[in-house]
Order: structure tokens, then C-alpha cells, then sequence
């Protein structure tokens, strides 16, 4: 499989592309989308369109971006050449140049007119502009476009054949070292491949392929530098380092050797839309996310958080299209789209989104606040507001709470998030605090023996703890005195604590009973004055 990967580096290279920055679109016409000053004239009508100094330099890069050396010859202005450089031929002279511009110049180094007349105020003649220039060890050399007479008498442009008895010169210095010649022997001149030559290819392929398993060990060693195997996150790390990272390190030797081998108009105009280095980033960055994500199930399972490892799915999915629409945006721009009015439209667009999915976006970020605050988990014993139950399941628009009579209560996140949720399994005991309601004619001493007796028994009872224990009279009710008994049990589970209560329950009717006092029904006396009470209610 990684093999695979390498062979299609270099097509993803340049995938995509699109039409030569200095070239117009042969089917439809189309003026190319480098600026260029408006001119009322177009100059003489020439096949080979020559009238101006772009449209020829755009005829001859188009003549060798179709290995038609011949036609591209014909953009050259052949008078008067030394007789070293006349013997080289004219085809051979127009390839060689184009061999040079290829490797020497990017299109954003061309200084083109679209006037007949050609740049002015330069500061050149009226018939001279300047192209180029080009880096050679005894200094810059320019490239010259020259307005020629036609065979006809009329004036077009060509490249000026002072600038062409420099191409044997400039060939030698930027021509291929020997070992790329012999690999450029091996394959037909004409054997071409998205505007870029089969021997570049398989030189690139093999480069590759060769530093493939060099930079997958320099991965394994970085992974040991920023991780050791015996940390949970080395898996995570190795991952990293010798995947995406190998990947775009062998892009960049890819991209690096394309370069110095050099690239046709059409080739560097895919080179700078950074298609491939577009789609290689967001891919190492997509496994990055995946790899964190996973690592944070792994991590928030290992917790016992599983509704918290459910919600990193959504949050890495979130990221990655933020992610590639960032992406999209930019690879847009580096082509020539203006974005302006597009970012315009995804503002009103998103906004209508956002307003239609407000809802569903508070209980998103509900369902987040749960998670990341774990106020509740997944089998939580709870009570919201009336509603006491076990969450049965926490997702990202509600949360489903099963109830103590088995019916299930959905509530929205949203709710959740801005309510009071009393989180009973968070309970490191349970209180026992019964409220007693004696009669009225239950004596002094009646209450005193009664409240000794069940703080006695709380503190000699295994199953509740022995600090704090109380059991005071408190108020006086319409129709009974009031005792409070406050007290915890030694337990958090709430069918325990049932029997537990059940149990003090008994003793205290027990205790109340040995004191001969009883408990009090809910009525109400009728006295009449200076007499005992009539009846009871």
C-alpha cells in the first residue's frame, strides 16, 4: 500500500491542473487571468500571433509545452546569429531555451506587455522589452523581446537574437548532469505525462521510493524522541510520525526534484496552486485529529466516561470539515477565484443555518457541557427537578433518564446544562433523616427518654455512622410535636440504604412504644371552654 502512495505522488502533484498563467485556452480563446494593461490595439494579424510581446511569448511556451520545437522556432528572431549558435539548428536552439526557462524562471518572473507597442517608459528602445532574467555565476543575463519585421514588411515580436546567441551558453550552464541524461535517453522526447516529461517521472518515482523507508526509520526514531514505548500515547505518536509526516517529507523531495529538473508553463501553474501539498496537509492533519480522537476514547473509556468517548466522533468530524473548508479556500485563492464574495456568501449562509439549528445546536453544546463537566454519567442515579431515575443513555440532543416506575423521561441537553441536576450516585453515604410526629399529650420525659434511646441506637448500629447523630424535638405542629432524627447510613446504594431505613424504622416504633407515647394522626381537637375536649376529627 505504501508503495502504491509513493508510485501516485507524483500525479497527485499535479493534480487538478489548470491553464498555463501566460497561455490562453485553445478550445474557448479565453484571455489568460495574469493582468495585464488594456490596449485599444491588437496589433498586426499574425498566425502565430506575434503582434504583441505576451502573445508571443505565449505562442512560443505553448509550441514547447507540445513538443513542437518547430513551430517554437518560429518565435526566435534567427538574423544574424553567430555561426557557432546558427549551427545549432533552430528547433535545437528553441528547445534548448525552453529547457532553460524551464529550469531557471517561474512564470511570476515574466515581464510580458499586452500592448503592440510593448512596455513603455521603460526606459528601453520603443522596439525592445525586457523578459527575463536569468542567474548565471558571472551574473544575470536577460532575455530580450525584440520587434522584427515580418517577411512582409509588418512588425512582430520575437525573442531577440541577441538573447538567442545566448541559449548554447545558458544551456550548459543550467543542461543535466550526466546520470539525467542517460535516464533521459532511456525515454522518448515526446513521451509526456501532465506536461511534465516520462524520464522526470520515473526519476521522481525512483527518488521516492528511495527515501521512503530512509525517512519511515527517521519517523520511528523521532516517535522514540517525543514518546517511548511504554507510554500509552506511543502508538499515537509512532502513527504519527511515520505516516503523514513520511508522507510529506517524500513530497517534498518529490516536489523538490520536479523542480530542479524544472517544469513546463503548465506544470508550474499546477505548482502554484499547491494542489498536492493542499491535499497531503489536510490528510496528515485529518489522521492527526483521528489519531487524537481515538486516543481520547481509549483514554476516556479507560475512565469510565463512555458517553464522554461517544461525543469526540461528532467534535473530530466538526474539525475535519472546518478543516477542509479552510482548505478548500485556500487552494480557491491559488488558483485566482476571489473568495471575497464566496466568504460573503458562506457569512449569510451560515448564519441562516445557524439560526435554523439553534435548537439543535444548544442541546449539541449541552450534550458537550455534560461530557467535558461529567456532571452525570451513564447509569447515574439522578433527580431532575420532580424526576428521580437512571440515565440511560446521554446523546446529543437529549438525555433519556428511566425512571423508578420504568417509565423513560427524554430531557434535552440544553435543559440539562442551565438546570440543577442532583447526582444521588455521587453520594459517598446516604442520609437517614425521618421526621416523627408525636402526640400532644406525649410528656417532657416522654420526649427525653425517646430522643436518648434513638441516638443510643444510631451509634451502636452497624450500619450508620456514629458521627454526626441527632434526634431533637423541633416545632410544634398543629396536631403534633415534632422530632427530627438526622443520622447517615454506611452505604451508597439505594436499594441497601432501603433496607437499612426499613430496619431504623423498626427500631425507633419500638422505642417510641417502650416509652408508652404514641404517634399522631392528622386531625383537629374541638374544645369547648372550661370542659374536656367534645370530639376528635
Amino acid at each position: 500500500m505504501k508503495t502504491s502512495l509513493i508510485a501516485a505522488i507524483p500525479f497527485l502533484f499535479l493534480c487538478l491542473l489548470g491553464p498555463p498563467a501566460l497561455a490562453q485556452d485553445q478550445s474557448t480563446g479565453a484571455e489568460p487571468s495574469v493582468a495585464t494593461p488594456a490596449t485599444e490595439e491588437r496589433g498586426p494579424e499574425d498566425a502565430l500571433n506575434r503582434g504583441t510581446p505576451r502573445g508571443s511569448i505565449v505562442g512560443f511556451l505553448q509550441a514547447c509545452d507540445a513538443f513542437d520545437f518547430k513551430r517554437a522556432a518560429e518565435y526566435l528572431d534567427l538574423r544574424n546569429l553567430p555561426q557557432e549558435v546558427a549551427r545549432v539548428g533552430d528547433t535545437e536552439l528553441a528547445r534548448q531555451l525552453n529547457h532553460v526557462l524551464s529550469r531557471a524562471v517561474w512564470l511570476d518572473d515574466y515581464t510580458v506587455s499586452d500592448s503592440p507597442g510593448g512596455i513603455q517608459g521603460d526606459g528601453l528602445p520603443a522596439y525592445r522589452d525586457e523578459l527575463v532574467r536569468i542567474n548565471t555565476e558571472s551574473g544575470e543575463q536577460t532575455i530580450w523581446l525584440q520587434r522584427v519585421p515580418r517577411s512582409d514588411g509588418e512588425l512582430i515580436w520575437k525573442i531577440s537574437n541577441r538573447s538567442v546567441a545566448l541559449i548554447p551558453e545558458l544551456y550548459d550552464i543550467y543542461s543535466y548532469a550526466p546520470g539525467v541524461e542517460t535516464v533521459r535517453g532511456w525515454f522518448p522526447e515526446g513521451a509526456v505525462f501532465l506536461g511534465v516529461e516520462a524520464f522526470k517521472w520515473f526519476i521522481v518515482i525512483v527518488l521516492s521510493l528511495l527515501s521512503w523507508p530512509v525517512f519511515h526509520l527517521a519517523g520511528l526514531g523521532l516517535a522514540r524522541i517525543f514518546s517511548s514505548p511504554g507510554r500509552p500515547l506511543y502508538p499515537v505518536v509512532r502513527k504519527i510520525m511515520t505516516g503523514p509526516f513520511v508522507a510529506i517529507a517524500v513530497l517534498i523531495v518529490a516536489r523538490a526534484a520536479l523542480l530542479k529538473l524544472g517544469l513546463s508553463a503548465s506544470a508550474q501553474q499546477a505548482a502554484q496552486s499547491h494542489t498536492t501539498p493542499t491535499i497531503v496537509i489536510v490528510w496528515a492533519l485529518w489522521s492527526i485529529i483521528n489519531l487524537v480522537r481515538d486516543g481520547q476514547q481509549e483514554k476516556l473509556q479507560a475512565q469510565g466516561r463512555p458517553g464522554a468517548a461517544k461525543l469526540t466522533k461528532p467534535i473530530a468530524t466538526f474539525l475535519k470539515l472546518v478543516l477542509l473548508l479552510v482548505a478548500l479556500l485556500f487552494w480557491l485563492n491559488n488558483i485566482g477565484v476571489n473568495i471575497t464574495t464566496l466568504l460573503a456568501g458562506l457569512g449569510v449562509g451560515g448564519l441562516a443555518v445557524a439560526l435554523a439549528l439553534q435548537r439543535p445546536l444548544e442541546d449539541l453544546m449541552g450534550a458537550l457541557t455534560i461530557f467535558s463537566q461529567a456532571p452525570l454519567r451513564v447509569g447515574d442515579l439522578v433527580r431532575y427537578g420532580e424526576v428521580v431515575g437512571t440515565v440511560e443513555d446521554i446523546g446529543l440532543r437529549t438525555t433519556r433518564i428511566r425512571t423508578l416506575t420504568n417509565t423513560v423521561v427524554s430531557v434535552p441537553n440544553a435543559l440539562i446544562a442551565h438546570r440543577e441536576v442532583e447526582n444521588l450516585t455521587y453520594r459517598t453515604k446516604i442520609r437517614y433523616w425521618p421526621t416523627l410526629r408525636l402526640r400532644y399529650d406525649t410528656s417532657a420525659e416522654q420526649l427525653r427518654e425517646i430522643t436518648g434511646n434513638i441516638v443510643r441506637m444510631l451509634q451502636q448500629h452497624e450500619r450508620v455512622h456514629d458521627d454526626p447523630v441527632r434526634a431533637r424535638v423541633t416545632d410544634f405542629d398543629t396536631d403534633a410535636i415534632l422530632v427530627k432524627v438526622h443520622s447517615f447510613m454506611k452505604t451508597t446504594d439505594f436499594a441497601q440504604s432501603l433496607a437499612i431505613q426499613e430496619d431504623l424504622h423498626y427500631r425507633v416504633m419500638e422505642i417510641v412504644r417502650a416509652a408508652g407515647a404514641q404517634f399522631a394522626l392528622p386531625g383537629r381537637s374541638i374544645h369547648l371552654e372550661g370542659g374536656a375536649p367534645l370530639t376528635s376529627v
